[in-house]
């Protein structure tokens, strides 16, 4: 089907403006989205001391681990804890929350280590998958979803009638915005059904909330619990008695949870105490999550041992299609297959933005003459090679900050945010080309990657090689995660080198401050 000449400006206009306005975003959402899918090995990668393979034997007790939990501080009545087990480790995470912001220890069931969060990470770049510390992050991310929804839909619609013929067509050495052009479609054609499959499910989960208060404000006349039962999300509101009341076993009360579900089967993955010591304290405990597959809780009175609430009778329809969108969106099933194919898919998608965004100012200003086209081409290098840096310097400040700095969390946080908009002020200054900037930032973080590699091969016990034969198969799959992204990096400052030198000799593409 031919459009005509009307249709085909309007939706050519569409695409590229719903591309650009929203491409750096997507970006820092789609690069971030390869290290959220291997969160969990990172965390176990991030921390050496907990590079200790899972225990053989029976499971933990979770009253022996609240026990440790009360020998970091007092718990006075009321008190809010949460423990969290780990398939990658035998190690638990006690999440103490209190008056002045939440309090993570590490906690080893079998020799009674208690360990303070050291680094975080795995847990922020996964935040900053959509934009958690930014205000109203994750509807801002449901929002930028929209907007590629609109780029795919309409830039399928014009490509359409050339889809076969452009199937494979791809000219590295040609002019930048040919190349640019073919790389853009060839990879945007092959990660369609990956891309609108993303586009979509990260639409619905991320607006869900703010969908559910438009309804609860306008159908449900205010009645926002309404609309929290209907999602099955509703929680039990039960105020303390501010009286004094003996707990029972934490582990009788995950047995009572266990008998009361059906389906609920071996070591819960979290359990919460609220108001813990109260006589109205109750526990919430959470089993594992089958992918693709039903939730399993239950809600438990700590001192009575009561359950008042199950996932069976809070289970909806509307649950259970938000849990099959989550699982389709993280890749929760067949994951030694999915997580690279997702994060190889991703790294795809960061290419086409970044050629998208390259077509539209060849297209629009191939010289570069406006100073708006000037300022986009280099926020397109300083945001997308420079978050490949500061995820470098990141991982690279993991290894080298001291274990004993106070608040070393936070250090290597803002080592990691530092390193990235030094790179952004670096790429926007007019001194230095953008093909240049790009390439060096691209070598940095190959560079950085690659000693975090060769650097824990020589230092740490667990390592790229020893990994799988020690049983820490997260270690593994998180070294050669910067392993691979030490190789991308660098196969991408090289051709960037190379398409210079290209561009130098005679017969080339005349040497300008492009990207191409």
């Amino acid at each position: 089907m031919k459009l005509s000449p009307r249709t085909f400006r309007i939706q050519f206009d569409l695409h590229a403006w719903a591309g650009v306005v929203a491409s750096l975003f997507l970006f820092v959402i789609f690069f971030c989205g390869v290290f959220a899918m291997f969160r969990e090995e990172l965390e176990v990668w991030q921390e050496p001391a907990l590079h200790v393979a899972p225990p053989s034997e029976s499971p933990p007790s979770f009253d022996v681990m609240l026990e440790r939990v009360r020998e970091q501080g007092p718990l006075p009545r009321g008190s809010h804890v949460g423990l969290l087990t780990h398939e990658e480790t035998r190690f638990i995470t006690a999440y103490l929350f209190e008056p002045t912001g939440m309090r993570v220890v590490w906690l080893d069931p079998l020799t009674g280590t208690a360990l303070p969060e050291r680094s975080r990470l795995a847990s922020e770049l996964y935040w900053m998958h959509f934009f958690y510390r930014v205000p109203w992050g994750m509807e801002f991310s449901g929002l930028v979803s929209v907007a590629l929804l609109v780029a795919l839909v309409s830039g399928l619609w014009i490509h359409l009638k050339d889809l076969r013929a452009q199937w494979w067509r791809f000219r590295p050495t040609a002019k930048p915005r040919f190349s640019a052009s073919d790389a853009h479609k060839v990879l945007g054609v092959f990660g369609l059904p990956f891309t609108a499959m993303l586009a979509w499910t990260g639409a619905v989960l991320c607006l869900a909330g703010l969908a559910a208060q438009g309804f609860g404000s306008t159908v449900y006349r205010g009645q926002a619990d309404r609309v929290t039962q209907l999602r099955g999300y509703s929680v039990p509101v039960r105020e303390a008695s501010g009286k004094d009341a003996p707990m029972l076993l934490l582990d009788a009360v995950v047995d009572r949870a266990r008998a009361s579900v059906p389906g609920a089967e071996g070591t819960p993955r979290y359990v919460e105490l609220h108001d813990y010591g109260d006589a109205r304290g109750w526990a919430g405990v959470y089993f594992q999550l089958s992918p693709l597959g039903p939730d399993h809780f239950a809600h438990v009175d700590s001192v009575s041992g009561e359950t008042f609430g199950t996932s069976v009778e809070s289970r909806t329809p509307n649950f259970t299609f938000e849990r099959l969108l989550f699982d389709l969106h993280a890749g929760r099933f067949a994951e030694a297959l999915m997580k690279p194919l997702y994060a190889l898919l991703a790294l795809a998608m960061c290419a086409v933005l970044v050629t998208g965004n390259l077509i539209w100012l060849e297209r629009r200003d191939p010289l570069r003459t406006r100073r708006g086209n000037r300022v986009l081409e280099r926020l397109t290098v300083g945001v997308s090679a420079g978050l490949a840096f500061g995820t470098a310097v990141y991982c690279a400040a993991n290894r080298v900050l001291p274990w004993t700095l106070a608040r070393r969390g936070d250090w290597e946080f803002g080592l990691f945010l530092g390193a990235w908009a030094l790179a952004v002020v670096i790429a926007l200054v007019p001194s230095g080309s953008s093909r240049r900037v790009g390439s060096v930032l691209c070598a940095a973080a190959s560079v950085l990657f690659g000693a975090v590699v060769v650097g824990d091969v020589v230092a740490q016990d667990a390592n790229l090689f020893t990994a799988l034969d020690r049983g820490l198969p997260p270690v593994f799959l998180a070294e050669a995660l910067l392993f691979a992204m030490s190789l991308g990096c660098g196969g991408l400052a090289w051709g960037l080198r190379m398409r210079k030198t290209v561009a130098s000799v005679p017969g080339g593409d005349a040497p300008d401050s492009r990207l191409g």
